[in-house]
């Protein structure tokens, strides 16, 4: 009976040491076409572009179990360019280490920002590269990743409320091309159909003559059953304000969204129209046309100059597959 204890002891201890790893990927090729003023507008392989519903990726994570409910993860993350095969490290997507427990998430290193995450967790595409949101506002104003960033996120509190702060600290934001340190956050409620989220993010010091603001986005989806609502308020750096609205309906198989996106401050509006459908739970065929619409007024950009989004109308067309493995 003794032995038997301690082989069982030695057998959980042991599996609470064991790492598991997961190789993953995405394949996402597209036929893309672009109609504007003195662009080519010849059909041509897409793979992680704006016509792409997602970039093309493989990545490996490592998740070990510490005991004691502490856990540790490892992600790395890559572009894969399938009309080459390419990939480099300089297109590194994720790479960084976490540790989990009751307390919540620390993780440190290149990974998706909090403010990408507080838009994602009601925009209608689950950001999309077509995404009229993300390409008309950004992630609150800006990129999706923040490099050398530090971040902690609560734990799921009140049953769906949780908030994450990153950090990117001024030497480290030096390092990375900025003038200073980079603060980003979000807040995001998601329960049952009604998901909202809140994204802020600061840079400490900025380039003379640009905008000292915070950028803000606040958006919320709800589920009514047969299809699903969202809508925002944008307020990045500048005068880039403005507003999303939109509605997905999925219907069997079948997915159709419909998105619009305008900058008042710009008098620039993006619209969105988008039909999927699933051939399994991992593949999908799709189609998108995104009107990317000329910027009607100059205005403050956040550079801090005066100049426009969009110089003329430009049409995005795709016809793709997605699939992830």
């Amino acid at each position: 009976m003794k032995k038997t204890l301690i082989a069982l002891a030695v057998l959980a201890a042991s599996s609470a040491s064991m790492a598991q790893v997961t190789l993953y990927g995405v394949a996402d090729v597209a036929l893309g076409a672009v109609n504007a003023t003195g662009v080519k507008s010849d059909a041509n392989m897409k793979t992680n572009d704006v016509q792409n519903d997602g970039n093309s990726r493989w990545g490996i994570k490592v998740v070990e179990d510490l005991g004691g409910g502490l856990k540790a993860t490892a992600q790395f993350e890559q572009n894969i360019d399938y009309s080459t095969g390419a990939t480099g490290t300089s297109d590194a997507r994720y790479a960084y280490l976490a540790l989990d427990g009751g307390f919540g998430r620390i993780k440190a290193g290149r990974t998706l920002t909090p403010s990408f995450f507080g838009v994602a967790a009601w925009e209608l595409t689950g950001a999309a590269n077509f995404s009229a949101v993300a390409n008309q506002f950004g992630f609150a104003g800006a990129g999706s990743r923040n490099s050398r960033e530090f971040s902690y996120t609560t734990p799921k509190l009140g049953g769906g409320f949780t908030a994450t702060l990153g950090y990117v600290t001024e030497l480290d934001g030096i390092e990375g091309g900025a003038l200073g340190s980079k603060t980003d956050a979000n807040a995001i409620y998601a329960a049952g159909p009604l998901s909202v989220g809140l994204s802020y993010w600061k840079n400490d010091k900025v380039a003379a003559g640009a905008p000292t603001d915070g950028n803000y986005a606040l958006g919320a989806s709800y589920n009514l059953g047969s299809f699903i609502v969202a809508g925002s308020y944008q307020d990045a750096a500048g005068a880039s304000q403005g507003w999303t609205l939109g509605a997905r309906v999925p219907v069997g198989p079948w997915a159709f969204t419909v998105d619009v996106a305008q900058d008042t401050g710009f008098d620039d509006t993006d619209y969105l129209l988008y039909a999927g459908y699933s051939l399994s739970k991992r593949s999908t065929v799709y189609f998108d046309y995104r009107r990317d619409g000329k910027s009607g007024k100059a205005a403050q950009l956040s550079s801090g100059t005066i100049g426009i989004k969009t110089a003329v109308d430009t049409d995005y067309y795709g016809i793709g597959i997605r699939h992830n493995f």
